[in-house]
């Protein structure tokens, strides 16, 4: 009797031992494996940026910012003409599109999601747009926009004397937006300017834009300061003067104009003097 016991006890001992090889079980001789890892996509940018410019080294930074509230009548906080901003607080992504300006660390203004379109730039100047997003100060439809031009400030020297002028025409523009954002983004279809180096001051000025129905929506600005936010025979208007050369400066104007039937339109111009 106890040897038909040893022999059933030995023969569940076998079935187990057979049970464990056909699972894998019974030590490091195993055939089990662990599935690889799956990596997950990374996450969409939450800014895309349209175009490139090369990086602007200055410090400080001139700096306009035409925000999407901005109207021909009303200049609002986030209003900016300033040759002063401190180079750090000016952030720019890889492609050397500005998704941040500030003059200090409490009055930052920056781009959360969206797109920077528009962009553009030479070393001395960058351009850009803001649009189909949202920002510290509010949200942007896909035709709405707040512009930007970062610079090398250029303090331009007094000259006295008789025609002492600069002609200036259209170097770079971003595309004109509707502040009502009832309109697809425009194109700026010619601006130019004189510097009068007397004082110096910005002589005058003209813009020719394209956005909804209005193909040639125009604006004359008359004699204004040549830095800072002013007004001009109804257009509000940003002014700074770049670049490292008092000879062939750059001018940067941006601007809030009326249009006969597009409203309120705004956007930024940087031009070329000799």
């Amino acid at each position: 009797m106890q040897n038909k016991i040893k022999l059933s006890l030995s023969a569940i001992s076998v079935a187990s031992l057979l049970a464990l090889a056909a699972c894998g079980g019974g030590g490091d001789g195993g055939g089990s494996s662990t599935p690889a890892a799956v990596t997950p996509a990374p996450p969409p940018p939450t800014i895309v940026v349209q175009g490139s410019a090369p990086a602007v080294t200055a410090d400080p930074m001139a700096v306009i910012f035409v925000p999407q509230t901005e109207t021909s009548t009303k200049s609002v906080l986030q209003s900016i003409a300033s040759n002063a901003f401190p180079g750090s607080l000016q952030k720019a992504t890889a492609e050397g599109a500005y998704k941040q300006i500030g003059i200090d660390a409490n009055s930052l203004i920056s781009l959360t999601t969206g797109k920077i379109a528009d962009v553009a730039g030479n070393g001395d100047f960058a351009i850009g747009r803001w649009t189909d997003g949202s920002s510290s100060i509010g949200n942007m439809s896909v035709n709405q926009g707040a512009h930007y031009v970062v610079g090398k400030p250029l303090k331009l020297q007094q000259v006295l004397g008789p025609n002492k002028t600069l002609a200036c025409s259209l170097a770079a523009s971003t595309s004109p937006t509707a502040v009502s954002g009832n309109f697809g983004a425009g194109k700026v279809n010619g601006a130019t300017a004189t510097i009068d180096l007397i004082g110096p001051i910005l002589n005058a000025a003209n813009l020719d834009i394209a956005i909804g129905s209005d193909s040639h929506a125009l604006a004359a600005i008359g004699t204004t300061a040549i830095t800072g936010v002013s007004a001009s025979n109804g257009v509000l208007l940003h002014v700074e003067t770049l670049g490292t050369d008092q000879a062939k400066p750059l001018i940067a104007i941006g601007y809030a104009m009326p249009t006969p039937s597009s409203g309120d339109v705004t956007g930024v111009v940087v031009l070329q003097c000799q």
